[in-house]
């Protein structure tokens, strides 16, 4: 099963790879599911780690902030919408935005614990 699911994830970063190459591309956002769902489109990933780690899946992103499940250190934003990461629970502080098709990691910033997409 784990090796099931990395070869999804790494897919779905080769996938919005290659869509970032060729310039590709409210409900509020579903809880959190396993990394089945990373890469898939709509989707917003991210890791606890820089790609590594526990993972949590997003979809129907809205305006609202979302907490994250734990710290994390790397997305994988596929959906149509650019997303701000914040640093505390409550979408305050100084924001680190992934635009849409975006594929990022961040771990000399520290760990952000909730999102607004915009």
């Amino acid at each position: 099963m784990r090796i099931r699911k990395t070869g999804r994830v790494v897919a779905g970063a080769a996938v919005a790879s290659v869509a970032l190459l060729m310039g590709a591309l409210s409900a509020p956002a579903s809880a959190a599911t396993t990394a089945a769902g990373c890469g898939d489109p709509g989707a917003l990933c991210v890791w606890e780690g820089a790609f590594s780690g526990r993972t949590a899946v997003f979809t129907d992103l809205g305006d609202e902030c979302v907490t994250l499940p734990f710290g994390v250190l790397a997305d994988l934003n596929y959906t149509d919408r650019s997303v701000s990461f914040y640093p505390s629970t409550d979408c305050t502080g100084t924001a680190l935005v992934a635009p849409s098709l975006d594929l990022h990691s961040w771990v000399s910033h520290g760990a952000m614990h909730s999102f607004r997409a915009s």
